[in-house]
């Protein structure tokens, strides 16, 4: 970031002398024309003494009156005044010190020092305060950007931290699932570790990417729930539908897993009796809605819906990822509904 921030005062310094060389000649030339090289010269010399002094003050004067050692309040206009001396003073020793080594030639005729010395200070404000305009957008535009720069950073770190605690969840369940397999249905073991190998595949290959196409996510959907129709045979009817317009629509990987999670291990894993998980995945015009219902206790008995980890998790990716979406739980009966609906478009 440094490397850039100097690259970027560098440019800032640059485009501020191009504007003062332009004015300048400009200004000359509609006095004397045809006398473009004078001019060159005679304001290339003049810049150099205006852009240095402006330049001192503001990189280290000006940043160590307001650091705090000072008296802000005093010290800020007292060392603006001092700077337009210095410059006003300094400008004009510049000039008498470029018609010396021939590198100034003034077009006007000077009747004494004094009336020299009114040129130099005339000069003087204007250019301050241009330099001073152009230095304060530059800090301003440079704060803004490391701001959204610290903010941008901020919110990576916190969306890594959230997929961190997914993968190992997502996987501790996966293992849970095959150990009681191993308990109830031992010959379904190798099958389930197949499926499981290919999880881990997705986790390892996959999850590491900002982005994954919908094709990637509905196959590890896939995956997840034909592993969950083993360990529940035909006591739990599951049935997953998706109608995808665009297989090379993409999402963040991980994205829909924690609501069918939710339905197995929150939903049918605790309830007994006829027992159901109805996932439906629709995609349409770059919006995506996600529907899963699951038989779960009936309301009465638990009437408030409370987000589990998994549920809080997805809620916070969500808000981090995307400005345009909704995702509402509800308990209804018997029922448990997660309904999710986003536009892609509104990715932050």
């Amino acid at each position: 970031m440094a490397r850039h921030f100097k690259k970027d005062r560098f440019i800032l310094y640059l485009t501020i002398t191009v504007v003062f060389l332009v004015h300048w000649i400009h200004n000359d030339l509609a006095a004397h024309p045809g006398k473009f090289a004078i001019s060159l010269l005679n304001n290339s010399w003049q810049v150099i003494y205006v852009i240095g002094i402006n330049l001192l003050y503001f990189e280290h004067a000006l940043p160590f009156v307001t650091s705090g050692k000072l008296n802000r309040t005093i010290a800020t206009p007292l060392s603006i005044i001092i700077h337009l001396v210095v410059l006003a003073f300094g400008l004009y020793a510049w000039r008498n010190l470029g018609t010396l080594l021939g590198f100034y030639n003034s077009f006007r005729s000077f009747s004494d020092n004094g009336d020299a010395l009114l040129s130099a200070v005339s000069l003087t404000p204007g250019a301050f305060l241009v330099f001073a305009v152009f230095k304060l957008f530059f800090d301003y535009a440079q704060l803004k950007y490391e701001r959204q720069q610290v903010l941008t950073e901020k919110k990576q770190a916190e969306l890594l931290f959230l997929k961190s605690q997914i993968n190992p969840h997502f996987l501790f369940n996966t293992l849970n699932n095959i150990y009681s397999l191993s308990q109830h249905q031992p010959k379904l073991v190798s099958e389930s570790i197949l499926r499981l190998s290919k999880i881990l595949r997705y986790l390892l290959y996959e999850t590491g990417n900002e982005f994954i196409t919908i094709d990637k996510e509905i196959k590890i959907l896939t995956d997840y729930i034909d592993l969950e129709k083993l360990r529940y045979s035909e006591t739990v009817a599951i049935n997953f539908n998706y109608e995808i317009e665009n297989f090379a629509e993409t999402i963040p990987p991980l994205l829909l897993i924690p609501l069918v999670e939710n339905a197995f291990k929150h939903g049918v894993s605790q309830v007994r009796g006829k027992r159901f998980v109805d996932v439906k995945c629709v995609l349409r015009s770059r919006e995506l809605t996600f529907i899963v219902n699951n038989s779960s206790y009936p309301a009465s008995d638990n009437p408030e819906v409370i987000d589990n980890i998994g549920l809080s998790n997805l809620r916070r990716r969500l808000h981090l990822l995307y400005r345009d979406f909704e995702l509402i739980t509800e308990q209804k009966d018997s029922v448990f509904s997660a309904n999710l609906s986003i536009k892609l478009s509104s990715h932050v």
